[in-house]
């Protein structure tokens, strides 16, 4: 049963909203590595970013959309928490580098669990595994990824994603199906495959997938998407060469980061903190960084906590595959089920490559299994 013109109207326009508001672009120092080379005198880092955007149009538009009018109760439910989660992105771009930008980040991504800083500080108690590695530049990476992206175009002859190495980006991201490197990004070379599974096999696939259904919303991100997108990337990385003790370190590390700045800490403080838990300097710098920007985000929980979550659903017998429609929350999965059973939702056009190979389902039969995140790492036998 199709849903109605009315229902595709309301999803086009949330659509277009989300499309013309990347959080990311706008909240990412601009200045991270100079920030970082010229820290260290006692001071606090000074970041620039990105002027933000007029929002006045914006958020009349948005303002205007009543998801109340979807006649299908799924969509209209859909619409409504993405609405509200909209609401909360153009709070914290107009709230930037103020209290309000903390407290809207944790209506957005949510607090750190006693039980997930637990969890963080177990996996920070073993040393990471790896030394010092060998490195690609920003322009390689962004060879190998056009080329991941090329076998996927020939499943797909549709997919439009571009590669694009550029100056005032920090690190490596996805933005409505295109994939940004930042100009000065060095990625180490056992680590190049995992993070093409990452960005291109699951955040440039979940684009491509949710462009091709009728509800444009998969494509932009569904409310609360962004835990489990997260979560997918990781363990795609986990299935495609393993999650070595050095990843897991960083994901744990972002979280205690997010609870220091939760707890107010000076950024130094964090800083030295995640320094003594064997974090490198430099890697230092950038979690916390990535935790205190803007005034202060907790995001970065959402890796470690969205992978736990994630194993445990998939632990309890729970899909995988259509999970990877679009950029879906994993709490829908049950509403992205019963779309395809109306044929609302059609078969996705592309299958994450990842996903194909014996290693991966030896791990995802692992996890089935109840192999949970501390094992990934081999910390605990």
């Amino acid at each position: 049963m199709a849903v109605t013109e009315g229902d595709l109207v309301i999803d086009k326009e949330l659509s277009e909203i989300s499309g013309s508001l990347p959080l990311l672009r706008y909240i990412t120092p601009t200045n991270a590595l100079e920030a970082r080379l010229t820290f260290g005198d006692g001071a606090e880092p000074a970041f620039d970013y990105l002027p933000v955007p007029d929002l006045t149009d914006t958020a009349r538009r948005l303002s205007e959309v009543d998801p109340d009018r979807a006649t299908d109760p799924t969509v209209r439910h859909m619409a409504r928490a993405l609405k509200r989660e909209l609401e909360i992105r153009l709070e914290m771009l107009s709230a930037r580098g103020t209290p309000r930008f903390f407290l809207a980040s944790v209506e957005m991504f949510g607090h750190v669990e006693a039980s997930l800083l637990e969890l963080a500080l177990d996996l920070l108690r073993a040393p990471p595994d790896e030394g010092p590695a060998d490195t690609i530049s920003a322009e390689q990476f962004a060879t190998l990824a056009r080329d991941e992206i090329d076998l996927y175009r020939r499943e797909f002859p549709e997919l439009a994603s571009t590669v694009e190495v550029k100056d005032r980006i920090a690190g490596v991201m996805v933005e409505n199906g295109d994939l940004y490197v930042g100009a000065d990004v060095r990625i180490a070379v056992d680590h190049v495959a995992q993070l093409l599974h990452h960005e291109v096999g699951v955040h440039v696939l979940t684009y491509v997938n949710g462009c091709a259904q009728p509800l444009h919303m998969l494509a932009m991100g569904l409310a609360g998407h962004d835990e489990n997108q997260e979560a997918l990337g990781v363990l795609s990385e986990h299935l495609s060469g393993g999650l070595p003790r050095s990843r897991l370190h960083t994901l744990a590390a972002r979280v205690v980061a997010v609870q220091m700045r939760s707890d107010e800490a000076p950024f130094r403080e964090t800083y030295d903190r995640l320094v003594d838990l064997g974090s490198s300097r430099a890697a230092a710098f950038t979690t916390t960084m990535r935790a205190y920007r803007s005034g202060g985000i907790t995001k970065d929980a959402v890796y470690l906590r969205g992978l736990v979550r994630l194993c445990e659903h998939l632990e309890a017998g729970g899909a995988l595959e259509r999970l990877f429609i679009g950029k879906v929350a994993l709490e829908d999965e049950p509403l992205v089920t019963e779309l395809r059973a109306r044929d609302v939702l059609s078969e996705p056009p592309l299958r994450p490559r990842f996903l194909d190979t014996a290693i991966a389902r030896h791990r995802l039969d692992e996890i089935r299994a109840g192999r949970d995140v501390r094992h990934l790492g081999g910390i605990a036998a």
